[in-house]
């Protein structure tokens, strides 16, 4: 089924939207603000005329435990993204746990019940301060026009007083397109709702069938269609859905969870080498970018994942929101800016691998193609561990391949995969250092200089063959304990890591990584160290405290020469290239100078010495005290040698949006090059998620995110599934 939605035109007000008497300087009948009423359930805030933002008044609510609240009502806007904003002063506001105070907006649409609208708020913080901006991003429902906007400012307050003054309320700066409003042609798609127009048909069914889709009407919204699904168990083949389409399209997924199981979606267009996967549906109907792209002679491809940790998949239908000529070349012109591409992203080798399982190019290059078009523009390729690695090696191993019985699954799963990759010869570090070029990134190759041997029940499946051979050179601490490290101040141990670094980087990586904040230290007190120190200073390590600063001062000079070793390697590799490019060193390292030298890392000589070519912060490492950045420091002994400074943000700890950008804005503003982020892909399925991580390069866009909230896709509740209503005001589930 083919629904235009070109139906919302005729009812799409052109009036924007417009509060009136937004500073509440016009006064009304009884005193209060012209155009603004209370809101039901809550008495009316006041007015002030105590230094207001601007003019003569502001609006204001006192807390005294009762609800109060202004509120505007604003009828037949445009339908579109928008953006509020308002300037908020607190004077001692106390919340309690009941407590509450809000910017809130309703969203109603035409002929649709209030249980339609879209409520969007942002919590106003309590506490002293004095006039500060908050913002909120106003995302409406793309199947129905505006009806309605309130406007409301409420609180509840148990103490102290919040006043707020000059409100607005506009149309919001494209993003991206995560949205399909924010295009010219938003309200105009063509939508693809009937999912049994795919191929091949053979693999459609009416009802739960291994090796199926499964075929159900629905109705959601204006939409009405027959989506397809798939469990977790289903093994299902692709399906084509032809598109039909020529010319530049922003393409966006319905994806589809009736039932709150879970949705991953893989896709692709004709064209690509790989899916790409898009997720997280929360039991309704969500809408996803999915891609900006021509597509000419294309069909979209879609997928579930075919192995490993598998997921339900769902969709409902396609969106095609065509772009003008404008929006197309804007987007080239974006994709063609390279300042943008100041991020870095990590792969560790591993967890991927753990995960999916995957056996051929087409699946391992999901993990590269998802940085197409992003800001990424350098990938720190992991091969695993210190020598552990995921494909046949001369110097490295592969872990698991002795094994019959795994402690997890995924272990049992990256075993299998890379066993059966190597039978093809498909080398999966090669695969992806070829997938990230062919998407416009650079490649280092990195080893976690600590990561030699697991605790127990998982030392059989990560143990190192080089580690259990060498018990000599192992680090011990000052009362001999042996510490499950490799020592530094060995030449052997050095020179093995290089021999990993080296026949890694000949795949064709760009250069080579050190990840140093996975492990620190790598130096302590073990008998090399000790003849070393004895040898240079004619004393006892031992018998000195910690803090003697030559103990640091040999530890240091020990990781520059490892350095130095890489980089003669590297610069070997290089002229054996002989296309007169410069291989590039970049290490991960402790958050702030002191931190760092604990361990022997000297960033300030490094960077005189001009060893290293782009430095990664990384804070919360283990070992590590800092509890901020020190950018200072960085751009103090890093700017000079013009080695870029990128502190990492890990994905998965900031799972919080919002967290993440104002956190992004701190570290540009504190003089970052750029971004690092740990684990990128982890969430990059989230269409809410990577709409934020893959434009952090966008500086300016980052700290309008950061003020209004980032987009959310939208959500429909289903209506109808098969013959069922399931929208009415008793649910069918109570039974069960």
């Amino acid at each position: 089924m083919h629904l235009p939605a070109v139906l919302l035109l005729s009812a799409v007000a052109a009036t924007p939207a417009q509060i009136a008497n937004p500073g509440f300087e016009m006064i009304a009948d009884g005193d209060a603000p012209a155009a603004w009423t209370p809101a039901p359930g809550h008495q009316p805030a006041a007015l002030t005329t105590e230094a207001p933002r601007s003019g003569e008044r502001a609006a204001c609510i006192v807390g005294d435990g009762q609800p109060r609240a202004w509120r505007q009502t604003l009828a037949q806007p445009a339908t579109r993204v928008y953006t509020a904003s308002g300037w908020f002063r607190a004077r001692g506001l106390r919340l309690g746990p009941r407590d509450y105070a809000r910017f809130y907006f309703h969203i109603l649409y035409k002929d649709r019940p209030y249980s339609d609208a879209t409520q969007i708020y942002r919590d106003i913080p309590a506490g002293t301060y004095d006039w500060t901006r908050f913002s909120v991003r106003l995302v409406p429902q793309t199947q129905w026009p505006i009806d309605q906007i309130w406007v409301t400012v409420a609180a509840q307050a148990s103490a102290g007083t919040l006043d707020f003054d000059d409100l607005e309320l506009g149309p919001a700066t494209a993003l991206g397109g995560t949205l399909s409003m924010e295009w010219a042609n938003g309200l105009k798609p063509r939508i693809l709702a009937d999912m049994t127009q795919a191929t091949p048909r053979e693999a459609l069914s009416p009802r739960l069938r291994r090796g199926h889709w499964k075929v159900i009407d629905y109705a959601a919204g204006n939409i009405e269609g027959k989506m397809v699904w798939a469990s977790e168990e289903t093994g299902a083949p692709p399906l084509t859905i032809p598109l039909n389409a020529t010319g530049w399209h922003a393409v966006y997924l319905g994806l589809a969870d009736p039932a709150s199981l879970g949705c991953r979606v893989l896709a692709r267009l004709t064209r690509d080498r790989a899916y790409v996967p898009r997720t997280r549906a929360r039991g309704a109907l969500e809408e996803v970018l999915f891609r900006v792209d021509d597509l000419t002679g294309q069909s979209l491809h879609i997928a579930q994942q075919p192995d490993g940790m598998r997921a339900d998949a769902g969709l409902a239908y396609v969106k095609l929101v065509p772009l003008t000529p404008e929006e197309v070349a804007r987007v080239r012109a974006d994709r063609a800016e390279t300042a943008h591409r100041r991020l870095v992203a990590t792969i560790d080798g591993f967890s991927y691998i753990y995960s999916r399982r995957p056996t051929t190019e087409e699946d391992l290059l999901l993990e590269t193609e998802t940085y197409r078009d992003s800001d990424f523009g350098t990938l720190i390729l992991q091969m695993s561990g210190a020598d552990m690695v995921n494909y046949p090696s001369s110097i490295g191993e592969m872990h698991g391949q002795d094994l019959d019985d795994f402690a997890r699954q995924g272990d049992r799963y990256y075993a299998e995969a890379i066993r059966e990759l190597a039978a093809k010869k498909i080398n999966p570090t090669k695969t992806l250092i070829e997938g990230a070029h062919r998407v416009g990134m650079q490649v280092h190759v990195s080893v976690r200089t600590a990561a030699w041997v697991h605790t127990e029940p998982l030392s059989d499946f990560f143990g190192s063959r080089f580690y259990d051979q060498h018990p000599e050179w192992r680090c011990r601490d000052r009362d001999g304990t042996v510490v499950a490290r490799m020592s530094f101040a060995v030449p052997e141990v050095r020179a093995h890591l290089v021999s990993v670094l080296r026949e890694a980087v000949s795949f064709g990586a760009d250069g080579a990584n050190i990840l140093f904040a996975r492990g620190v230290p790598v130096i302590l007190y073990e008998k090399p160290f000790l003849d070393l120190f004895q040898q240079r200073y004619q004393e006892d390590a031992l018998k000195l405290p910690e803090t003697d600063p030559r103990i640091r001062e040999l530890r240091a000079e020990l990781l520059t020469q490892f350095l130095r070793e890489v980089r003669q390697m590297l610069d070997e590799e290089a002229a054996r290239r002989g296309d007169g490019k410069r291989l590039a060193l970049s290490i991960f390292c402790l958050a702030n100078e002191a931190d760092n030298l604990e361990y022997g890392l000297d960033i300030r000589h490094w960077s005189r010495e001009k060893l290293v070519d782009l430095v990664l912060p990384y804070l919360g490492a283990g070992g590590s005290k800092a509890r901020a950045y020190d950018l200072a420091f960085f751009r103090e002994v890093c700017a000079p040698a013009g080695i870029p400074v990128k502190p990492t943000l890990v994905a998965w700890s900031t799972p919080d949006l919002d967290d993440m950008m104002h956190r992004a804005v701190e570290l540009y503003d504190a003089g970052a090059d750029g971004l690092t982020i740990w684990d990128a892909n982890s969430g990059a399925d989230r269409g809410d998620r990577w709409a934020v991580t893959s434009r952090l390069g966008h500086i300016e866009d980052v700290r309008r995110l950061a003020e209004e909230g980032a987009p959310m896709p939208p959500v429909l509740r289903f209506g109808r599934l098969g013959d069922l209503r399931v929208d009415g005001r008793y649910s069918q589930n109570w039974g069960f």
